[in-house]
């Protein structure tokens, strides 16, 4: 009697090697005004992408920041941004392949400032950041997995198979333009910077909604002293991603990267508008948890098998924390007999996330940082701020949680609210609400060798696999044009500036900036350019 048996088709993502690379960055930073003191510092790690190498994974990212601070001999509290910190690091993990794919995260550790020379007031100050990368190298795999055989003479043994199956990928440009005002009237545009921040999704079915925040940062000539003045806007932007199969219940992972930005002014210089322009690339990647049972040997049998390293899913569980504190604005001690009249608004950040495994349960740690934005009760109605670390810990229960076990948390922050703790003009404190979800996912990291086929004698009585969907055909790319040892070579015009060439060569150089650009050709601030001047414009990776 011929053997019968049921096959499962899935795609999986097989674990070649993981590992985490340590990134310390150390600099001085330079305020516009001297400091009485740093209120707070928002830091977030941007634009983390990555190059694979034989058995090397090349890690390049950005850290971005915020610096709050009270001027001295003043008592609002001023904001200071720096774009872009760039790093690059690697990590070692054996096997890694060019046409493999890497799946990063990135924490930030610990970040803080300290005056440079020792004491406040000051201009200059130390900054110590510390990040942790976590970098998992993948190859999706698609496999046709026995479920159960029959037949007679055979034992068929079995074993629970709980894994992340890959649903689909998309990828999408997307052309964000927005319109601002300036501060003062601009005589021209100097520089443009922007970054994806604040990325987060929903799902539906067949789509993936991508939303998040462009940061820009407008650098412009002051028509009326000739400085070089810098402005910052944020835009909310969402991008909506076809994946078919798609389910809300789905997990999903995003990436954001700047292509191109730029800024140009509006009408006859000078001039107070400009536009802004970016094209962003969003991908995103889809998995579904899958449960079964897989065979993994056949007594009696020849088979076919395979050997994968996946992730193993325990289980995945969310909850939500509610975080209530009131905030005294008065607790600052160079802020005395403060009133508050209203309040304006008020964000949360989650930082210094932890998490320690006890028997059957995760006990998650963490702190909520809160900045509440007030009016004072006074002629004045400048917007005054007050801050908050406030700690939080929940508890999530699963079974069979181990020293082996691996655990992935997600939070962020659902919803915030500041009110006044009583009258106004009578109360100096403001009750802070912020509603948190958290999601942990436990797992571990195991070898399956799966069977892929079983026969008898020769003779295999396979139950088919249902057809998958064709895949829509895509249109013949054209052969890229082969790049020239050295790079391309480019002749200054008049009006050029590196950004518009930068914009020029992104058919021959997709992704080039004005930044790789003014490095290749040792150009510094303040970037300028000679008529018939020749620049050599570099080859991306993989070009040349």
């Amino acid at each position: 009697m011929p053997i019968t048996q049921n096959k499962k088709r899935i795609r999986v993502q097989h674990i070649v090697g993981n590992g985490t690379a340590q990134v310390d960055i150390m600099r001085n930073i330079q305020l516009p005004a001297r400091a009485r003191k740093i209120v707070d510092i928002h830091a977030e790690i941007v634009e983390l992408d990555y190059e694979i190498i034989p058995n090397k994974i090349i890690i390049k990212g950005a850290l971005h920041k915020q610096v709050y601070y009270v001027e001295e001999g003043d008592y609002i509290v001023k904001e200071f941004t720096i774009m872009r910190e760039e790093f690059t690091d690697f990590v070692h993990i054996q096997g890694a392949r060019p046409d493999m794919e890497a799946m990063l995260d990135g924490h930030i550790l610990f970040v803080n400032t300290n005056p440079a020379n020792g004491e406040f007031p000051t201009d200059l100050l130390y900054q110590v950041a510390v990040l942790a990368v976590d970098v998992k190298v993948i190859e999706t795999m698609t496999l046709d997995v026995v479920t159960d055989a029959y037949g007679d003479g055979i034992t068929v043994q079995k074993a629970p198979f709980s894994v992340e199956c890959l649903i689909g990928a998309a990828e999408k440009q997307s052309t964000i333009s927005a319109e601002h005002m300036l501060c003062k009237p601009a005589r021209k545009i100097y520089d443009m910077e922007a970054v994806c921040r604040d990325l987060d999704y929903e799902v539906l079915p067949g789509r993936v909604i991508v939303r998040g925040t462009l940061h820009k940062q407008i650098y412009y000539v002051d028509a009326c002293d000739d400085t070089v003045q810098a402005q910052s806007f944020d835009n909310e932007f969402s991008v909506v991603l076809d994946v078919p199969g798609a389910k809300p219940d789905m997990e999903v992972y995003t990436r954001c990267r700047m292509e191109f930005c730029e800024a140009k002014l509006m009408g006859p210089q000078p001039c107070n508008m400009v536009k802004a322009n970016a094209i962003l690339q969003v991908s995103v990647k889809v998995t579904e948890l899958t449960k079964m049972n897989i065979v993994t040997a056949v007594e009696g049998a020849l088979v076919d098998r395979c050997r994968i390293r996946v992730e193993d899913i325990i289980g995945r569980k969310c909850s939500q924390q509610n975080v209530n504190q009131a905030i005294d604005v008065n607790a600052p001690l160079d802020v005395n007999n403060m009133l508050v009249k209203s309040t304006k608004n008020m964000t949360a950040c989650v930082r210094n996330v932890s998490y320690e495994k006890i028997c059957n349960k995760v006990i998650i740690k963490g702190t909520i940082h809160v900045q509440v934005y007030y009016v004072a009760c006074n002629c004045e109605q400048e917007l005054r701020e007050a801050s908050a670390d406030i700690p939080f810990t929940t508890v999530v229960n699963f079974d069979c949680i181990n020293e082996d076990t691996m655990i992935r948390c997600r939070e962020r922050v659902e919803y915030t609210d500041a009110k006044l703790e009583g009258c106004p003009c009578e109360t100096s404190k403001i009750r802070a609400v912020a509603i948190l979800e958290i999601c942990v996912c436990a797992f571990q990291t195991r070898d399956f060798m799966v069977v892929t086929n079983v026969c008898t004698n020769g003779v295999c009585n396979t139950q088919p696999l249902p057809e998958p969907m064709p895949e829509p055909e895509k249109p013949e790319k054209p052969e890229e044009e082969e790049c020239p040892i050295g790079g391309y070579t480019y002749e200054v015009k008049a009006g050029d500036t590196l950004a518009k060439i930068a914009a020029a060569f992104q058919t021959q150089v997709p992704g080039i900036t004005w930044q790789q650009i003014a490095r290749f050709n040792n150009i510094y601030a303040p970037y300028a350019l000679n008529i018939g001047q020749i620049l050599r414009i570099p080859c991306v990776a993989g070009k040349g």
